[in-house]
């Protein structure tokens, strides 16, 4: 790659960033309420003539321990259990009565159809829990959605902290994206229960929920052009200083890595010194900063390597031409230790010799796992690693943890162990504003219930109200 194909692409890049800029500038908006009013009256128009054929079960909540405050997942009452059928979990009786029976048939219609299961819970307080990890706890405490497809979905509000979460089991994550998720959450869960009509707004969003798992494509319909703006002339804000000084750096980076290559070229080092001093450099922008311009120079820089490594050679003793041995049969050159060092790809060994055998170069490179390894104290070869951990305190949320770091020298068995501190864990994150989001990822584990043996992928979104 030469300095003349590097400004073409810079070129490239800022023009079409122009270009694009432009044309996102020019899209006119669409009429946003009309597109979702249409779809949300298709919705409701297509449900109330569902619901004739339909034969709906006797809904019975579970029995409601009123004088809790401050729940934990033990505590909240699973909508499911003997003698108990709907979908909804409300102790407090937030949601009303006509709310509750409409949200009941809708997701029964909904997991008779598609066998998705979702559970809506309506608590007072959860004390100082994450409203977004006592989604995560309690989706997997009951197993919310079937075992083999994962399809839960669990709607959590709390009422003291003004959030509701949307916990999404793994296989729907397709379809309920995090900002799926959130956009239902903005624009179905927010304005009704600002105006404190709760029931209103579950319904709104359950309906919306029922409608993407039934008709995928209608979400594109409904959310499809909500990201687009009104046009506006343009105002220099604070992170386009940041652009400019981010571009410059790049460049700057550019020039002097670039024109380090090239000296490194035009040196009269041997390829061998010369394949070193590339590889050193290459490492150091990677580790340094990782810009457009870098990415363009590990390109370069890995052809380069390559043509330094296997490069014709000749014997520095006679002038002869030497061969590049393959690797079965530079075995007989090489020791045993070395050997295991190409074994453990801490360094790669090339063996050049000439045709008559009188002169043999071993030639050294860092392997794949060169990082891996390091030289033993006791041997020096490059084949001290590490080979396992043990856990000695499991970090918390309030306190970090001990783990023991094991060594061992693959060639002469020297060992070392390294105490380390891991840091606490820490509490998802969840933002304050009165439409913020949180998306987080946890694995899942739990107990049994009367759901269908499912657990959450981790995603979903939520919204303070």
């Amino acid at each position: 790659m030469n300095q003349a194909l590097f400004f073409k692409t810079i070129l490239f890049f800022g023009l079409l960033w122009i270009c694009s800029s432009s044309a996102i500038a020019q899209t006119p908006a669409p009429d946003l309420d009309s597109i979702t009013e249409d779809s949300y009256r298709r919705m409701l128009g297509r449900q109330e003539g569902e619901q004739g054929d339909m034969v709906y079960p006797n809904f019975v909540a579970p029995d409601y321990d009123t004088s809790l405050e401050i729940y934990t997942v033990a505590d909240v009452p699973s909508p499911r259990g003997t003698g108990i059928i709907g979908s909804i979990s409300d102790p407090k009786d937030i949601i009303d009565f006509a709310s509750e029976q409409r949200i009941n048939e809708l997701l029964y219609e909904l997991e008779q159809k598609s066998s998705v299961e979702v559970a809506v819970v309506m608590l007072p307080s959860i004390g100082q829990d994450v409203p977004k990890s006592f989604a995560v706890d309690l989706f997997n405490e009951w197993k919310i959605g079937k075992a083999d497809t994962d399809n839960g979905l669990l709607i959590l509000t709390v009422m003291d902290q003004r959030r509701t979460e949307f916990e999404v089991g793994y296989g729907l994550e397709g379809i309920l994206t995090d900002v799926v998720c959130y956009r239902i959450g903005v624009n179905e869960i927010v304005p009704y229960f600002k105006q404190g009509n709760f029931g209103g707004g579950i319904e709104s969003a359950v309906l919306r929920v029922k409608e993407f798992l039934e008709n995928p494509e209608t979400i594109d319909e409904v959310y499809g052009y909500s990201v687009v703006h009104e046009e506006q002339e343009f105002e220099w804000q604070w992170y386009h200083f940041l652009l400019i000084l981010y571009g410059a750096i790049c460049l700057i980076m550019g020039f002097w890595y670039f024109g380090q290559a090239f000296d490194i070229q035009l040196s009269k080092d041997d390829y061998y010194d010369k394949y070193h001093r590339l590889h050193k450099l290459k490492f150091g922008c990677t580790d340094i900063l990782f810009p457009l311009p870098m990415l363009f120079f590990a390109r370069m820089a890995k052809s380069r390597l390559e043509k330094y490594r296997y490069a014709s050679r000749f014997s520095k003793k006679n002038g002869k031409p030497m061969t590049l041995l393959t690797n079965y049969d530079e075995i007989d050159y090489l020791e045993e230790v070395q050997l295991l060092e190409e074994e453990l790809k801490s360094i790669l060994y090339d063996v050049w010799i000439t045709e008559d055998r009188s002169d043999i170069m071993i030639l050294e490179y860092e392997g794949p796992n060169g990082r891996k390894y390091s030289d033993c104290k006791e041997c020096g070869y490059k084949t001290f690693g590490k080979i396992n951990s043990l856990i000695l305190v499991f970090a918390t949320y309030d306190r970090g943890g001990t783990r023991i770091d094991k060594y061992e020298c693959r060639n002469c068995n020297y060992k070392e162990e390294k105490e380390v501190q891991t840091p606490q864990k820490s509490r998802p994150s969840e933002s304050s504003s009165s439409s913020g989001s949180s998306f987080s990822s946890s694995s899942s584990s739990s107990s049994s219930s009367s759901f269908g043996g499912g657990s959450s992928g981790g995603g979903g979104a939520g919204v303070s109200w």
